[in-house]
């Protein structure tokens, strides 16, 4: 499958999205050409010694935010398409700032698409400090089932009197994301395996069903040539005339002779249609009907 575990961050402009990657990456990613554009909302960052590949997008509180949106909503679309596991998303952070206090319909919209597209969502409550615990039980309570609520502080913070909240809750984001991306993929590679499993038992069955119906179509046909060489040459009627030059008995047995030959080549008529009829039956069924 591959090391690299894909992970799309989301989040609105301020909310500490920006800070969280460049904690992560340690560097200053707005000062730094590490970043690989994927387009001109999206960047790609390779975490150093990690299996992380972080998809960094711009906030949705900027001008032309709801274009931002869109490129966001169809790169996930698009990536859960896509047949190569290495390039499907894997894991999504959706960033709101535990300051803010927000949870807005377009942070619904994102967790609904995930689970939408069977992809783990991980709310990643940023700037957790202070009485911030309310807020993450708000958050624990109104997230999906399939969506992980995590509070961390990306960047120590220095307070007034000279000291320091130190950072926190990272490495255990990190560690969520690597256990749910890598159980991600799994599940891509087993459903994908079914996937085969169930093509491959539909070309054998397939193939099964044209052999098995070309034989008994080209059984009927052959059926049909055979049957019709049976067909007799009865003459006609024994009529009058033939009634005054012959005895009653002989008559009578022209007749009986007659009627067993017409017989015959009824039954054979009857025959050949039945034959010809299923014939092709089973040829329309098996070669021409979708």
């Amino acid at each position: 499958m591959g090391d690299t575990i894909n992970v799309v961050v989301i989040g609105n402009t301020g909310e500490g999205k920006s800070t969280l990657i460049n904690a992560i990456l340690n560097l200053n990613i707005s000062m730094t050409g590490v970043g690989e554009p994927v387009t001109q909302e999206i960047f790609s960052y390779k975490v150093p010694k990690s299996q992380l590949r972080l998809f960094d997008t711009k906030g949705f509180e900027i001008e032309s935010s709801q274009d931002t949106v869109n490129t966001v909503e169809q790169f996930i679309n698009e990536c859960s398409q896509d047949t190569d596991i290495n390039k499907k998303v894997h894991c999504v952070w959706l960033c709101v700032s535990a300051q803010s206090h927000r949870w807005q319909p377009i942070h619904k919209k994102f967790v609904s698409l995930c689970s939408k597209l069977d992809i783990p969502c991980i709310v990643t409550i940023t700037q957790s400090y202070g009485e911030y615990e309310q807020y993450v039980e708000f958050m624990q309570a109104n997230v999906p089932e399939n969506a992980f609520v995590i509070p961390l502080l990306a960047k120590a913070l220095g307070l007034p009197d000279g000291s320091k909240i130190d950072a926190w809750g990272v490495s255990d984001l990190l560690k969520r994301t690597t256990k749910l991306g890598n159980y991600s993929k799994s599940k891509i590679a087993r459903e994908k395996a079914r996937l085969a499993r169930i093509n491959a038992l539909n070309k054998i069955s397939y193939i099964a069903k044209k052999t098995i119906g070309g034989t008994v179509a080209a059984l009927g046909l052959l059926i049909v040539i055979n049957t019709s060489m049976g067909f007799r040459d009865c003459g006609n009627r024994p009529g009058f005339w033939l009634r005054l030059t012959l005895s009653r008995s002989q008559y009578q047995a022209k007749i009986k002779q007659y009627k067993q030959c017409t017989d015959q080549n009824s039954n054979i008529r009857w025959i050949i249609l039945i034959s010809l009829s299923g014939s092709v039956f089973v040829g329309w069924y098996t070669f021409l009907r979708d």
